[in-house]
């Protein structure tokens, strides 16, 4: 199986990036992550793979120079949402764990604490416009045979 290596990449749920919205407060506030529309602007994140376990920091890009660790709102409980820190506040460390696919080699992310795995929800027809869905952070009860995680708990990962 494929390990990431330290770099920029884009992340993606099928045809849906996953960025930081293009619109934001300039509050020093932790920054939702999103499922955006098809065709939408992409911002690069930057996984920091550790070869040797591929557990990672997932890096937002802010602007050119900088990014920002990813964690988890609330820190516990059961509607806990992806968010971009922005004050120092304890990031999450991710498991990267490949997952073979047909066509592709893709990721599923995972809390290297609780096991809790990143899912998003895509927009669907009819929804409006614009609309963005924040991305989940939450347990999956796993397919006993393959495909065993959902198409919304699989991550496409390119090198920007």
């Amino acid at each position: 199986m494929e390990t990431l290596a330290a770099g920029a990449y884009y992340i993606r749920n099928g045809p849906f990036p996953f960025s930081r919205s293009h619109i934001e407060d300039k509050s020093l506030n932790p920054k939702a992550v999103f499922t955006l529309w098809k065709g939408s602007e992409e911002k690069p994140a930057s996984p920091l793979a550790d070869p040797r376990d591929e557990i990672s920091c997932i890096h937002l890009q802010q602007s050119k120079r900088r990014s920002r660790p990813t964690g988890v709102l609330p820190e516990s409980g059961h509607k806990q949402k992806l968010f971009a820190l922005l004050r120092g506040e304890r990031a999450t460390v991710w498991k990267v764990e490949p997952v073979a696919l047909v066509v592709m080699i893709s990721y599923v992310i995972t809390s290297a604490v609780d096991g809790k795995f990143w899912v998003s929800t895509p927009p669907q027809p009819g929804a409006v416009p614009g609309e963005e869905h924040q991305i989940e952070v939450k347990t999956l009860i796993l397919n006993p045979v393959d495909p065993r995680y959902s198409s919304e708990a699989i991550f496409e990962i390119v090198r920007a």
